[in-house]
């Protein structure tokens, strides 16, 4: 009898561990090469004084997929070294991977670091015929095996554990403002096989990788690039980047050459070597959750002649400081009847659309948006949660706008591109309000709250 009454509860814990272990938190990982060939010069991005194509590699640009999932619920995360991917080619291509591996559009973030010193994959460059057209070809056909393969090969995932740490940096600095807000804070997050073996460790700061400037024609994953190769060697596992709000933080000593690059990821390589990690709660947590929100223009409703008019208005201001060197009136007009063209299709609205997600594995925030927020925004998002990790990446699905934030709006000063001109070259249909910090600041809370 005594045997019976023990051996029941034994069974009932069984089942329950087996049970656990079914829904144990499981990743696969996988990064795959898309630079640039021996013999194959392209037009870099980010910079419009570069003007000749690149003539060498400095580093190598790789494709990053890491896959975590529960069950039957998976989230993809890309990390590409390139400086951006447009919102409608990153649709495109995150259909792809959806179509292909079973996966939900929503459970896929594409993020690009934002590297100045990789080719262009849009515009007429991009185009069969064009400098870059093989480049953004083998790119796409890359990319998308290596996510679907990550997705998509069940005996290669496997249980894990997590590892977060913070530094601190100096290679970076507000770019508009020479005592502005800087967001000097660096964080990692490791992933490891349960034996303790490093898969990837993902370093999260606020800094264009723009050491390399436009008079620099080597491809490059700049600063990132430097310290992940130094990081891989001494800890093991791979190294890849999310760049967090970078919209006003550049390297400190702004855009050089590629001895500044090495400079910068050395130090921040050094800084990072001496984190004390912390091991993080396996509690089981897993949580996706995406958004969107509109922002507001700085009119309720964007007709025709609010546009005619915005049109003339934009070149008395500005066309002959910048026509020279920008052909600014020639961009004004172009953006006009671009905008106006739109009417008829009825494509204009009086928001500008920002999707943004949240993920939530093992209590530690990935936080995911879309274009370039200021490190305000990150700042701010990280005191809101207070005693979680908060991973911050712009850049993810697309790349679409700058978004100042309220200190940018009032101080104004240097940053007339970002608030006064941007639309022009994003092609949206107004500038943003100066109301717009406040709806974003609020969406990217109750993203993150979502998530938890």
């Amino acid at each position: 009898m005594f045997i019976k009454r023990l051996y029941l509860p034994v069974l009932i814990l069984l089942g329950i561990l087996c049970g656990c272990r079914g829904e144990e938190l499981v990743l696969n990982y996988n990064a795959a090469d898309i630079s640039t060939v021996e013999g194959e010069h392209t037009m870099l991005a980010g910079f419009a004084a570069r003007n000749d194509l690149s003539t060498d590699l400095h580093l190598p640009l790789n494709t990053h997929c890491l896959v975590v999932g529960k069950g039957t619920d998976k989230v993809c995360i890309i990390s590409n070294d390139l400086m951006e991917i447009s919102p409608d080619l990153s649709l495109e291509w995150r259909k792809e991977i959806a179509e292909k591996s079973g996966l939900p559009l929503d459970r896929i973030f594409m993020h690009c670091i934002h590297t100045h010193s990789a080719p262009r994959n849009g515009g007429w460059r991009a185009e069969p015929g064009g400098s870059n057209y093989s480049h953004k070809e083998r790119l796409h056909r890359v990319l998308v095996e290596n996510a679907v393969k990550t997705i998509t090969d069940e005996a290669a995932f496997r249980p894990f554990k997590m590892q977060v740490g913070k530094a601190q940096t100096s290679i970076n600095g507000n770019r508009c403002e020479k005592t502005g807000p800087v967001d000097r804070d660096v964080y990692v997050v490791r992933f490891l096989e349960k034996s303790g073996a490093p898969v990837v460790s993902v370093v999260n700061l606020a800094c264009h990788p723009v050491c390399m400037g436009p008079k620099s024609l080597l491809v490059s994953s700049d600063y990132p690039g430097v310290y992940s190769k130094i990081l891989r060697e001494a800890w093991g596992g791979d190294v890849f980047q999310l760049t967090g709000a970078a919209g006003n933080m550049d390297p400190a000593e702004g855009p050089k050459m590629a001895e500044y690059a090495e400079e910068c990821g050395r130090c921040l390589a050094d800084s990072l070597l001496k984190v004390k990690f912390e091991a993080v709660r396996p509690d089981g947590e897993f949580k996706v959750v995406n958004d969107t929100v509109g922002l507001p223009f700085r009119i309720a409703e964007v007709t025709p002649e609010a546009v005619e008019a915005h049109a003339a208005e934009l070149i008395e201001k500005w066309g002959g400081e910048l026509s020279l060197n920008w052909s600014w009136n020639e961009d004004v007009e172009g953006w006009k009847n671009l905008i106006l063209s739109r009417f008829a299709e009825g494509k204009v609205r009086n928001t500008l659309d920002f999707t943004m997600g949240a993920v939530n594995i093992n209590g530690i925030l990935f936080y995911f948006t879309q274009g370039e927020p200021f490190c305000e925004y990150q700042m701010e998002a990280r005191k809101h949660f207070p005693g979680r990790t908060v991973i911050f990446a712009g850049y993810t699905n697309g790349q679409n706008s700058y978004l100042p934030s309220a200190h940018a709006y009032e101080y104004r000063k240097g940053y007339e591109y970002e608030i006064d001109q941007m639309h022009v070259y994003i092609k949206a249909p107004y500038p943003l309000s100066d109301k717009m910090p406040e709806v974003y600041s609020r969406a990217i809370e109750k993203t993150i709250t979502n998530a938890l």
